[in-house]
This record gives structure tokens, sequence and C-alpha cells, in this order.
């Protein structure tokens, strides 16, 4: 039983990295306009002011409510494009690497790592959703997810404006 298991969970782990190696692959062979126009927008006012009162907490560390956050993020709609451009940003990130390789290098990878923080907390956004026992850990998944979002994106247009500043200001209108 214990064989079949850990067969089993094998299996899947193999399909798993073949499927991210695939979807990564194919969003590393677009064209730069596709990935900019493939980018979903994003209140970006909102999950600014969710993802400082995560970043910088001040005295009054409560001022946003949970259903005030929620409302701020887009709800789950906004928790889907986040995550969908999560791997735009990746992509367009590694993208720099024509002009300016070791840069797009690392800071492709903060953005990788971000955009993991970001997508384990909505999987525990829809997991506490699913499961009502979760639900009082939302708020703070949350806010992790908009922090997260907010840092990848400061990233991103920090690496353009630094290393291709003529295509710096068609991304920020998509972002």
């Amino acid at each position: 039983m214990g064989y079949l298991a850990l067969g089993t969970f094998g299996v899947v782990a193999v399909i798993a990295l073949i499927y991210a190696q695939i979807r990564s692959r194919k969003l590393l062979s677009k064209d730069w306009q596709t990935l900019v126009s493939s980018i979903e927008p994003m209140h970006m006012r909102g999950l600014e002011l969710v993802a400082l009162d995560h970043l910088n907490p001040e005295k009054n560390q409560l001022r946003l409510e949970p259903d005030e956050i929620w409302g701020l993020i887009g709800g789950s709609e906004g928790l889907r494009r986040m995550e969908h451009n999560a791997d735009l940003m990746i992509a367009l990130a590694a993208y720099v690497r024509n002009w300016n390789y070791d840069q797009s290098i690392i800071v492709a990878e903060r953005i990788r790592h971000d955009s993991l923080l970001l997508k384990r907390a909505v999987r525990r956004v829809r997991w506490g959703a699913r499961l009502r026992s979760g639900r009082l850990r939302v708020p703070f998944y949350v806010h992790q997810a908009a922090a997260s979002y907010y840092l990848m994106t400061k990233r991103l247009l920090a690496l353009y404006e630094t290393n291709q500043y003529l295509l710096y200001p068609v991304l920020a209108e998509a972002l």
C-alpha cells in the first residue's frame, strides 16, 4: 500500500514538473508585445493600499477590515488576475536578458520567488473559503498575496526603467 502511494505521488510530481516546464517554455517563446498585451488589468491603487498595510506597519495596524481588503484587491477575480499576471511578469523580467543578462536573471529570480509566495497565499485563500475552519486566516493570506504582487510589479518596473526605458511606459500602463 505504501509503495502504491509513493509511486502515485512520484507520477503526479513528474507530470506537474513536465507541465510547468512546457508552460514556462511557451511563455518564454512569446514576443514582448504578446506578453504585455496578455496582462490583465488590476486596480493598483486598492492593491497598493492592502500591500503597504502589510509591508509598512504603523501604530494602528488594524486599519483595514477583511471585507474592505477583499474589495480593494477585487475579490476572487482579483486573486485570479494576480496569479495569471505573475507568470507573465517572470517572462517579462527574463526578456530583459537581451539587454542586461546579469540583472535580468537576478530580478527574474526575485519575481519568481514572490510569485511562489503569491500562489501559495492564493491557494490558502481558496482552501480557507472551502473549509470554514480556515476563514479566520484568509485576510492574512490576502495581505500576503497583495504584498507579493505589489513587490513583483515594483521590481519589474524598476528593471525596465533601468534597462529599457523606451518600453517602460508601455509596461507601466499595462500593469
